[in-house]
């Protein structure tokens, strides 16, 4: 039964994936290709554009947009799972602690990188990478979390440097 339904979530996701995708031109899913095969986590990449895109012609531009947007939203949604999970963390919470503080720096970069874009500046976004990737350094996922088999964190550090990576990307075709 468990695994019926871990196969059912698997097919809707690259149904949704899949049918996101085809709403795009052909130029615009190519694009959207190139930048994600350089990333670490294609399939997490292209699902953040299929989600967010709204047009089937996105400039540069746009995708650039929705890369800053998202990944802001993701970093202060990150700051605050963090938060929850530090209630009752126990003998884990000094390294969730410093998980909180890595959020922080990779939210103000996120949020930094909102800021840069509204300006047009997008050459500062990609000065932001390394803020990003202290961040990520310091939040180690080499501890258990209570009621998670594996580390979610793990998989928010992964995220993040894909969006920086992402942000990077774009950033550097639309200067």
């Amino acid at each position: 039964m468990k695994m019926y339904r871990i196969l059912l979530i698997f097919l809707a996701t690259v149904l949704f994936c899949s049918v996101a995708e085809a709403l795009l031109d052909g130029n615009s899913e190519q694009t959207v290709n190139v930048i994600c095969k350089q990333t670490i986590d294609t399939t997490f990449c292209r699902s953040v554009f299929a989600k967010k895109l709204n047009t089937p012609s996105p400039s540069k531009k746009d995708l650039l947009n929705v890369t800053v947007a998202e990944a802001q939203r993701f970093s202060a949604n990150t700051y605050f799972f963090i938060s929850t999970l530090l209630r009752d963390a126990g003998d884990e919470k000094p390294r969730l602690q410093m998980c909180a503080e890595a959020y922080a720096i990779v939210n103000t970069a996120f949020t930094n990188a909102v800021s840069f874009f509204n300006q047009g500046i997008y050459n500062k976004i990609l000065k932001l990478k390394d803020d990003v990737s202290t961040g990520v350094s310091i939040c180690k996922t080499d501890f258990s979390v209570s009621g998670y088999k594996i580390n979610p964190m793990i998989k928010k550090n992964r995220e993040a440097l894909v969006f920086t990576a992402m942000e990077n990307i774009i950033g550097q075709m639309a200067s």
